[in-house]
C-alpha cells in the first residue's frame, strides 16, 4: 500500500479530515491535499509529524514495515468490499473460515 493510501486509510478511520490533520501538523491545507491524493509526497520533517499526530510510525506510513497490519487489511476490505462481486465475496468468505 502506497504513502497516500495509508494515510488516507487512517483519515478516514479516525474520523479525522485532511484539514485537521494539516492544523495538527501545522501544513497547509493544499500541501496535506495533494499527499492524500498521491500528487507529492512530504519532506522528512513534515513526514515525521504527520506520524506523530496520527501515533503511527514513520515505517507505516511509509511502507517500510513488512508485515501487513489489521487496520491495513481492514482498509483494504473496506474499499474494495463493494466492488467484488457476489463469488469474489463468497471466495473471501471461505478463505477466512479457512484461517479460523
Amino acid at each position: 500500500m502506497k504513502f497516500n493510501d495509508r494515510l488516507s486509510c487512517i483519515l478516514s478511520e479516525r474520523g479525522l479530515t485532511q484539514r485537521e490533520l494539516a492544523g495538527m501538523c501545522g501544513v497547509d491545507e493544499t500541501s496535506m491535499s495533494r499527499y492524500v491524493n498521491g500528487s507529492r509526497k512530504p519532506c522528512m520533517d513534515v513526514l515525521v509529524r504527520i506520524a506523530g499526530a496520527l501515533n503511527v510510525s514513520v515505517e507505516y506510513l511509509t511502507g517500510s514495515e513488512e508485515e501487513i497490519s489489521f487496520r491495513e487489511i481492514k482498509c483494504i476490505l473496506s474499499s474494495n468490499l463493494p466492488k467484488l462481486t457476489d463469488e469474489q465475496r463468497l471466495e473471501l468468505m471461505e478463505m477466512i473460515a479457512k484461517k479460523k
